[in-house]
């Protein structure tokens, strides 16, 4: 590759029609904007390279086409945003090879083969000859530590137009890639390297704008965006964009956005409705007029805990326990699977009631899925209790409520407690 690009900007180059820009480019012809108003901060547009800048308007360092890729020629603009090189008017095609990051999901994938495998990151080379990746290196610390980087094994070739996608490591079974996640709340800041600690391509991301996807527009070459999940084939932009906090077209909720849904819509008496990451209405916040709770439960091995948070004993005789989502289609007729609790099931104040998968008089049939599912808790009289959804992978060792008991939150990064206080 020619040494012509920066730490700041991928290296470069473009599609063989010559009409896409390259990693760290753009295409569009907008005039530039203000990037920060802050004091002090890199205004893009004044013609100064200034800050995270990598050109601003006219500016862009000397730099033409050629320098991007020997395979194109023309002159060099600048993106809107000041963060990228624009090539729109560069002619030519590549004849290196162009590896880039071209999409990542900080939720895991929703469907198809990566679906449950955890966090995601897809690369692309979009250039004109193979790319030999062995030693390479990508992490989402910019020091590269030894537990939180991945290294490319010897051998590992992209070839033109290859992608490869690359998955969350599984602590437990040991199947994957990535020694790290992607936050789905927080800034997170991805960086590749080849062989010789040259960096090929750096990514710097609000982890909330990647719960679906966030990819490059066009593949490889593009700025990135909100796109629909397609990993391990061409990127399509999203029509909706779910995690930007307002409901658009179909879409029940979105963040904090629910719309005018209530707990009492779903036979709830108190509590608060919520969204899920995939813009789906969540009822894990709802509570019922009894201190009783689905409290932690694992996909693992399917374990199931009970809290009564109350001052008070709790018959739970003839309640039904489900991984079935409970609005007003559900048919306890023509759920086979849910656990019906025996007379004389009773649940005493601050007691821990734990129900493992099995046949047995005391346990669920039914497994909870590593890929994201839903249990309930009813009383004999359908009136819900307690009901919560979790996404891919974030049961696989415990999610719990903390602090115990219908007004805890739900999180995936507990300590497993089962029978016991929950703890972070």
């Amino acid at each position: 590759m020619n040494d012509a690009t920066t730490d700041d900007a991928p290296p470069a180059g473009s599609s063989e029609t010559g009409d896409e820009p390259a990693p760290g480019t753009s295409s569009g012809g907008d005039d530039p904007a203000v990037t920060s108003e802050g004091p002090g901060q890199p205004v893009c547009g004044d013609g100064l390279v200034e800050g995270d800048e990598l050109c601003d308007g006219a500016e862009v360092g000397g730099m033409s086409c050629a320098d991007i890729d020997p395979g194109f020629t023309g002159a060099l603009a600048c993106a809107s945003d000041c963060l990228a090189f624009d090539m729109g008017d560069c002619e030519g095609a590549p004849i290196e090879w162009l590896v880039a990051l071209n999409e990542l999901t900080s939720k895991g994938a929703e469907s198809g083969p990566f679906a449950g495998r955890g966090d995601a990151i897809e690369l692309l080379n979009a250039g004109g000859a193979p790319a030999d990746l062995s030693g390479w290196r990508l992490s989402d610390d910019p020091t590269l530590p030894f537990d939180k980087t991945y290294v490319f094994p010897e051998g590992t070739t992209l070839m033109p137009g290859e992608r490869l996608v690359l998955v969350e490591l599984d602590p437990v079974s040991g199947e994957g890639d990535l020694p790290f996640g992607i936050s789905s709340s927080n800034e997170e800041t991805l960086t590749l390297v080849d062989g010789g600690d040259e960096v090929i391509d750096a990514l710097t991301v609000e982890g909330v704008a990647a719960m679906v996807s966030w990819c490059r527009l066009p593949d490889g070459t593009g700025s990135w965006g909100h796109c629909e999940q397609t990993l391990g084939a061409p990127n399509i932009e999203a029509l909706t964009i779910c995690g930007n906090g307002v409901r658009e077209d179909d879409e029940a909720c979105d963040g904090l956005d629910v719309g005018a849904a209530k707990c009492a819509d779903r036979g709830f008496t108190a509590g608060a409705m919520t969204c899920t990451p995939q813009c789906i209405l969540d009822t894990s916040m709802c509570m019922s007029d009894l201190a009783a709770a689905i409290n932690e439960l694992e996909s693992t091995n399917d374990e199931i805990e009970l809290f009564n948070a109350g001052g008070d004993m709790i018959d739970m005789a003839g309640w039904i326990l489900t991984d079935q989502v409970f609005d007003a289609a559900y048919d306890p007729a023509v759920d086979d699977e849910k656990l019906v609790f025996a007379a004389g099931t009773k649940l005493a104040p601050g007691q821990f009631l734990v129900v493992g998968k099995g046949e047995a008089a005391g346990q669920h049939p039914f497994g909870l899925s590593s890929n994201g599912d839903t249990v309930t808790l009813l009383k004999p009289d359908l009136t819900p209790v307690s009901q919560v959804t979790y996404g891919a992978d974030q049961a696989a060792l415990s999610f719990c409520r903390l602090a115990d008991g219908p007004q805890g939150s739900w999180s995936s990064g507990c300590k497993p407690t089962f029978g016991a206080a929950n703890s972070k």
